[in-house]
């Protein structure tokens, strides 16, 4: 993998050009996937058997409301994070277990209040960056995610 030049001669890499960087209050940068369309929010991280520790998804919904999630065809444990449109953590489930059914009975994981974001991590990595509800996150989504100003 290497890397190119872009203007004003700041390095970037392809592969996380793509990606939202998202800032712990800690400093600790992950990089996401933006699930930002419904299909990408509908498929998230199902099927997949591995995710780097610094990589995650961020869901980014229309509106605010009480998103639901839930681990079916999800191979890999994770920590939900749910957050405001600033990036302000509202809620944290830990340790979400994969679902193994193949029916549609898997446990659903929400946050009890309303929340545009969630994102979703490792299993741990939430509380190895020492994330906790009230910290703020801040978020850089890659450029064609971003809203003209």
């Amino acid at each position: 993998m290497g890397t190119h030049q872009k203007a004003f001669g700041v390095m970037s890499d392809p592969q996380t050009d793509r990606l939202a960087s998202i800032t712990t209050p800690k400093g600790s940068i992950i990089f996401a996937e933006v699930a930002d369309t419904t299909d990408k929010r509908a498929q998230g991280l199902m099927h997949r058997t591995l995710m780097e520790p610094d990589r995650g998804m961020l869901f980014i919904f229309p509106e605010l409301g009480y998103w639901t999630f839930w681990m079916k065809n999800t191979k890999i444990p994770l920590d939900i994070i749910w957050m405001d449109n600033k990036g302000t953590i509202i809620h944290i489930e830990s340790n979400v277990p994969i679902c193994t059914r193949v029916d549609d009975q898997c446990p659903r994981h929400y946050s009890h209040k309303q929340s545009w974001q969630v994102l979703e991590l490792n299993a741990g990595m939430a509380e190895k960056l020492q994330l906790l509800p009230g910290n703020r996150l801040t978020i850089s989504l890659p450029p064609r995610n971003r809203t003209p100003s």
